[in-house]
């Protein structure tokens, strides 16, 4: 660090030399021409030639001159001044803590990775056996019978289509790479220090295939829109592809392969050889990867988020020193691209999905969607970008500056056109009618905890309170808790969070706590409030992130008999303190009690006071 600061601040060690040497002048008897240095190669005002070649008088020994102390003084005034600043690149010293490389979770974010390839894996299936002693009723039922092309073409029966999703649900489960997991878990590691484990996932990304998956990405050409017609897929084979956006024809809604949204769920395989399908087991066919979905959220986290950040610790957070071929910054700039145009008509707000994205079997669209959390992420995204193109100050920037701007603007339309002022919290989102260039938002009861904690942070307390009224982010936290907190203390105060309406189900998410408390440390540094309500919400994200710690972070053990690692040589946060399904409205997926990449890169991100959302790490939701 010092000596990269030494090389962009070349005066500053000419200016200590000078005065070091115009000390040691006057330490020592001056006689005329006995100065010891050669002759000044240019001319020199009469003051500087004095200074450099002596003024023929006898000076007392030992003693610095007032010229000496004053070039002294204002060396250690400038140095000072740069190396806060490198500081504050950093986001303050400490930032990276050597204490994290001893702490057992970032073991587990080391350790929990594929043995063939070292891809990152969103859970540790521990015990092993989890699955297996669940109860039968925790399985979808009700799947009605239908052809399946991997079957010869012959009818499959609705119960073997019942056992196949829950084949495939372990499956996704034990191997599954989430790429938003995978992104969070980088920057902890960034932020541990560990620069070379962290950049390895963006490598991934960039080959675009992992181990198996020879195409992690949706480049699929778009033949038309299902939802409006201009293309129908009778078989629902993926013939019409992927659509980006809704301007020009099928070749503009294309994207090239760089520009390709990733899918957020990889692997190392395709097909899986010993795990012969439930769908038709006499046939022997292998079980093969169903998950192709290109969400904007995840690529907002793996496409800027995560590399920003890893590639601004990596380089101390000297702009100057990031090369413009830096995969983490291609990245970025291609992404930027791409998603210029999807944004949702005059909503301003980001598709969810390109066109032709279905759920399930239930062939739910998804493509309509503008989402409030995945917009948010995607604003964290673009800020960040641009506050470092700004900083690296370069020519061939200009046009994404321009698109940077463009984007955040739009969204943060959208954002403040999501409150709710009846219920007081942010909607989930909604759909825009491509055909009616309409915007219909969801129903004021689905209510998401992370499109409170994570737009809090990313818009932060001023923003919400100059919008809303006073203190409209203060109360949209007790109404978050209120709504959604865990384990709730006769102070009101909460223990941690759940995923939405919780009062009854009280279940308390790893991650989403750790949201919580995240969003809570940035409305104490950064609001107004009083310091006594300052010192409160610092208090109750203390609370929450040591209940994780007590309740949800469990020994993992890695590498079986023979192992040379000790039983809490490895800990893990997990996702959740129960099995619980989020409702159907809220997206219908389910959050299990085993130790989680996301939860507990949180868990370490927390211990470094680091906040994810901002590039320089601090509890601040602007740049300035």
């Amino acid at each position: 660090i010092i000596f990269s600061q030494i090389r962009r601040h070349q005066f500053l060690v000419s200016f200590f030399f000078l005065s070091v040497r115009h000390c040691s002048l006057e330490a020592t008897p001056r006689r005329q021409g006995a100065t010891g240095i050669p002759p000044p190669p240019l001319a020199m005002d009469p003051e500087r030639q004095r200074l450099f070649s002596g003024d023929g008088q006898e000076a007392p020994r030992r003693r610095l001159s007032g010229v000496g102390l004053a070039l002294l003084a204002a060396l250690l005034v400038v140095s000072a001044v740069a190396l806060g600043t490198l500081a504050l690149r950093r986001g303050g010293w400490g930032r990276v803590s050597n204490e994290l490389r001893d702490d057992p979770r970032l073991r587990f974010l080391q350790l929990n990775v594929m043995p063939d390839s070292g891809l990152p894996l969103t859970y540790r299936v521990e015990p092993p056996d989890y699955f297996e002693k669940l109860p039968v009723s925790y399985r979808a039922s009700g799947a009605p019978p239908k052809v399946a092309p991997e079957c010869g073409g012959s009818p499959v029966s609705g119960e073997n289509w019942d056992r196949f999703n829950w084949q495939t649900e372990v499956m996704l489960v034990s191997y599954s790479c989430t790429i938003y997991d995978a992104a969070v878990g980088s920057i902890a590691m960034g932020v541990a220090g560990l620069s070379e484990d962290a950049a390895a996932f963006w490598k991934v990304l960039d080959q675009g295939h992992t181990l198996g998956m020879g195409n992690i990405r949706a480049t699929a050409p778009c033949r038309g829109r299902e939802d409006i017609k201009e293309c129908v897929d009778q078989t629902h084979s993926g013939q019409c592809g992927l659509c980006y956006g809704d301007l020009g024809n099928t070749s503009v809604r294309t994207a090239s392969l760089a520009e390709a949204w990733f899918f957020r769920n990889i692997a190392d395989y395709f097909a899986f050889p010993n795990a012969p399908s439930a769908l038709c087991p006499d046939r022997g066919v292998p079980w093969v990867w169903v998950d192709f979905k290109a969400v904007l959220g995840d690529n907002a986290w793996a496409r800027l988020t995560g590399p920003l950040q890893t590639l601004w610790l990596k380089h101390n957070g000297d702009p100057e020193e990031i090369p413009d071929d830096a995969v983490e910054l291609r990245l970025a700039l291609s992404f930027v691209s791409i998603v210029s145009r999807m944004v949702a008509g005059d909503t301003g707000g980001v598709y969810f999905c390109p066109h032709n994205t279905f759920y399930g079997w239930v062939r739910r669209d998804l493509c309509s969607q503008v989402s409030v959390e995945n917009n948010v992420s995607l604003l964290a995204g673009l800020k960040a970008l641009r506050f470092l193109l700004l900083r690296m100050r370069r020519e061939q920037h200009a046009a994404v500056l321009q698109q940077l701007n463009t984007l955040i603007s739009g969204i943060l339309t959208f954002l403040r056109t999501s409150w709710d002022s009846q219920q007081g919290y942010f909607r989930t989102g909604g759909m825009y009618d491509i055909n009616t260039r309409t915007f219909t938002w969801d129903p004021a009861e689905n209510f998401a905890v992370d499109c409170q904690t994570w737009t809090g942070t990313v818009l932060g307390s001023q923003l919400i309170d100059s919008w809303f009224g006073p203190q409209t982010a203060l109360n949209l936290w007790r109404t978050t808790r209120k709504l959604a907190g865990y384990a709730v203390q006769p102070d009101g105060t909460v223990k941690g969070v759940g995923y939405t309406h919780n009062q009854a189900d009280q279940v308390c998410s790893g991650e989403w706590t750790y949201g919580a408390a995240n969003w809570l440390m940035v409305m104490a540094e950064e609001s107004g409030y009083p310091s006594a309500t300052r010192r409160a919400l610092r208090a109750e994200a203390a609370q929450m992130a040591a209940h994780l710690r007590s309740a949800l972070t469990v020994p993992v053990a890695f590498g079986g008999e023979g192992s040379n690692l000790s039983a809490g040589s490895a800990q893990g946060t997990l996702y959740a303190n129960k099995r619980y399904l989020i409702p159907p409205a809220m997206g219908g997926w389910v959050a299990y009690p085993l130790p989680s990449r996301a939860s507990t890169a949180w868990a370490l991100l927390w211990e470094a006071r680091y906040n994810p959302f901002h590039l320089l790490g601090k509890y601040s939701s602007n740049y300035q």
